[in-house]
């Protein structure tokens, strides 16, 4: 479109996505004679289909044998090695899920760079997912074959032939026919720099609108324009805008200064709450979590990030933790600004498009990513940064990743002790520590918890009535418990597939009446209880599921102390 009125805005997506990129492994010239891995990740029907397709390949081929491999999202390097030492070839299921996915891919691909040919089998509706992690893990040739459903809604007579069926595709890539790449990631063919032109103002802000949309560079609502002067002025006081940080899961697409403000810009956020916005993206790239963050992002459960932000900087940036803290409106103004760029830059740098690496069946509006601050004028009690072991003057952001939130609203109680045990009645999500299928024995180092919200009069009514939060941690994880049968229920399919964690056989082996009377605890232990003082006035709370440990960064204090 031209017109009178033009704009040059900025690209907000990554310069490069993954590291060095690598080639396929070499491939035998036939399968005759080879030793085949069957590698399962642990997703239903997956092993069946192996099996199946496995006892196919041996029937066709003379000298051909199977190794089958049980491992977990993503598989353990030590498992990876030993398929990489025993085998000649690798197939590996199942693709079928956004998290099983990414992770599958990069086995495999982990597997291609140590010499062994691999195939991927993946369910109708997650190619983009598959082709967008091959570019995050570098090697865009990564092979795969496309079954028509997902094995976790088939039966297992079903799982079987619509394996069977994709037999000389998985022949053909693991022998000397491999498949060619797909396309580029998205943004990959548009320039650094974008004209944009309308005839009028207002027809200028809607073509600009468009173009990002259609590529889906936004959040769906109306953008501000990542010009070169907006984007310069939030750069102000940075010596190296190009510098690269870090990458940014799931896709890996690397992260400077200069792209944080273009997300910054399109927002409409200001430097200070740059620093913020950095902050987060750093703790998306913390060591000690950057397998589980990059798991719950591409999930097809409704994950979403959340963000507790404490120190100083709260009250000059005006982030609210106070009435209404979550949700629309003036006085919410700067925490939206700083979720909307948190959100732009995980799509834009990490890629994390619905349909590419988000493939949420349902979704969330929390994936509008909320940001509060902690309301330490009103708590009685040390904010939860100093709990982390940061001092009360440092600027911090923690990281939180839910699965979803429970209003606590009762009215009135008798007693502190009464208080607490009605809070946690409403704790009645089921737990999620029985199984290693995501991140095998490693997953015991990062188990599920909960994010609760106390609001000012609760947290005032404990403290008078002598519960400190550790106590009042110690009795939400005494009184949070639910009926066996109820905690167990959604495990047994894992169980019976051999994937939860062997400790809790004896839970499984019970009677249905004998697990009828019995309680379990829904989270491993009273440290997996985080509790945040926000909002104000009246007693009403919030309970939010986590999936993982909360990760806290300190703000850089030399991107804070600067004015745009």
């Amino acid at each position: 479109m031209t017109g009178s009125h033009r704009w040059d805005v900025l690209n907000p997506t990554a310069d490069r996505y993954g590291t060095e990129v690598a080639g396929l492994a070499p491939r035998p010239s036939g399968l005759a004679g080879q030793t085949v891995g069957l590698l399962w990740n642990g997703k239903p029907n997956g092993d069946v289909a192996l099996r199946a397709l496995g006892a196919a390949l041996e029937e066709r081929y003379a000298g051909l044998s199977t190794r089958f491999y049980s491992g977990s999202i993503p598989c353990d390097r030590a498992l990876l090695d030993q398929v990489a030492t025993e085998c000649t070839v690798v197939v590996g299921c199942t693709a079928d899920c956004g998290s099983c996915s990414s992770w599958m891919t990069h086995d495999v691909i982990a597997l291609e760079r140590a010499g062994v040919p691999g195939v991927i089998v993946v369910s109708k509706g997650f190619e983009e997912d598959v082709e967008a992690s091959a570019r995050a893990f570098a090697l865009p040739d990564v092979q795969r074959v496309v079954v028509p459903w997902v094995y976790n809604n088939a039966t297992q007579e079903v799982s079987v032939a619509q394996t069977l069926d994709v037999l000389p595709g998985v022949v053909g890539c693991l022998e000397g026919r491999p498949r060619a790449a797909d396309g580029p990631a998205a943004g990959d063919a548009a320039p650094a720099l974008i004209g944009v032109e309308g005839g009028t103002p207002e027809e200028l802000f809607a073509e600009f609108n468009r173009y990002f949309t259609e590529r889906d560079w936004g959040d769906g609502y109306p953008l501000l324009p990542p010009t070169p002067g907006a984007v310069e002025a939030l750069l102000h006081g940075i010596p190296d805008a190009d510098e690269v940080l870090y990458t940014l899961p799931p896709g890996n697409g690397q992260v400077t200064p200069r792209k944080i403000a273009v997300a910054c810009a399109m927002a409409g956020a200001t430097a200070q709450e740059m620093a913020v916005v950095e902050a987060v993206l750093r703790a998306f790239n913390d060591p000690q979590q950057q397998v589980r963050l990059r798991t719950v992002l591409m999930s097809t459960s409704a994950h979403a990030p959340f963000v507790l932000v404490n120190g100083p900087a709260t009250r000059t940036l005006g982030i609210n933790g106070g009435r209404a803290c979550i949700g629309p409106g003036a006085q919410n103004q700067v925490n939206l600004r700083i979720g909307r760029a948190v959100t732009l830059a995980l799509k834009n740098l990490g890629a994390w498009y619905p349909g590419v690496l988000d493939m949420d069946t349902i979704g969330s509006v929390r994936k509008n990513v909320v940001v509060v601050s902690e309301n330490v004028d009103e708590s009685p009690w040390t904010p939860f940064h100093v709990d982390a072991g940061h001092g009360a003057d440092e600027n911090t952001v923690t990281l939180f990743v839910t699965l979803g939130e429970t209003d606590v609203g009762f009215q009135g109680h008798l007693d502190a002790h009464q208080l607490a045990r009605s809070i946690s009645a409403f704790d009645a999500v089921q737990g999620g520590y029985f199984s290693g299928l995501f991140g095998g024995e490693k997953a015991k180092e990062s188990p599920s918890g909960r994010l609760l919200l106390l609001a000012p009069p609760h947290a005032h009514a404990l403290a008078e009535g002598g519960i400190d939060k550790e106590r009042f941690r110690d009795l939400l994880f005494e009184h949070g418990h639910l009926p066996m049968t109820r905690v167990l229920e959604q495990w047994r399919k894992l169980h019976l597939d051999g994937k939860t964690f062997p400790e809790w056989d004896w839970a499984f082996a019970l009677t249905e009446d004998e697990q009828r009377g019995r309680t379990l605890p829904v989270v491993r232990g009273r440290d997996q209880y985080v509790v945040a003082v926000c909002g104000s006035t009246r007693g009403k709370d919030v309970f939010m599921p986590t999936a993982l440990p909360p990760v806290t960064a300190a703000l850089r204090a030399d991107w804070l102390d600067r004015s745009s």
